[in-house]
């Protein structure tokens, strides 16, 4: 599967980049206060730690189209992140333009994910990628994001675990929230 290839990190300072990035999208995409740390130990999307409330989505309260748009927003975060991850990668790590074959990656991952969690077809994942894609390429263009993640990566790998607070200074102390 694309997923697996696009999570697959060459070494430890790969990941850290990747893990970077993800944790500057969750603040990005209005997610901050659904993780607890990020940690170089996990796998895959388990370099997050998130809170009880981003995986609850059974509220008896919640109509069906309200579970629905619930889960529409979560999956909208998971897709910024796996762009925010490969972006800072290749943008920033390795200093190297996205080109159309990571995009079109991407957003094949976004397409299977959609049609597996909330029933999108390609054209109603299109707009999500698109913006995730867009916001995160404008960030990672910016040389003060850049310098900022390198920062951000090099405080992950001597800590291996930074949690929310960690992440929240390091991230206002680089000016990126």
């Amino acid at each position: 599967m694309a997923e697996k290839k696009l999570m697959r990190y060459r070494d430890e300072l790969d990941k850290s980049y990747g893990v970077a990035g993800m944790a500057l999208g969750l603040s990005v995409f209005g997610a901050a206060e659904l993780f607890t740390a990020v940690t170089l130990d996990g796998e895959g999307p388990g370099c997050i730690q998130f809170t009880p409330e981003f995986f609850f989505a059974g509220n008896p309260r919640l109509s069906p189209r309200g579970a629905w748009k619930y889960i529409l927003g979560h999956y909208r975060i998971t897709v910024g992140l796996a762009v925010a991850n490969a972006l800072c990668r290749r943008m920033v790590l390795d200093n190297e333009r996205a080109d159309k074959q990571l995009r079109d990656q991407l957003f094949d991952v976004a397409c299977a994910d959609g049609r597996d969690y909330c029933q999108l077809e390609r054209d109603e994942v299109e707009p999500i990628f698109d913006e995730a894609f867009d916001n995160m390429m404008r960030l990672f263009a910016d040389q003060r994001v850049r310098k900022a993640m390198d920062t951000f990566a090099d405080a992950l790998q001597q800590r291996r675990t930074l949690s929310h607070i960690d992440v929240t200074d390091i991230l206002q102390q680089l000016n990126l929230v």
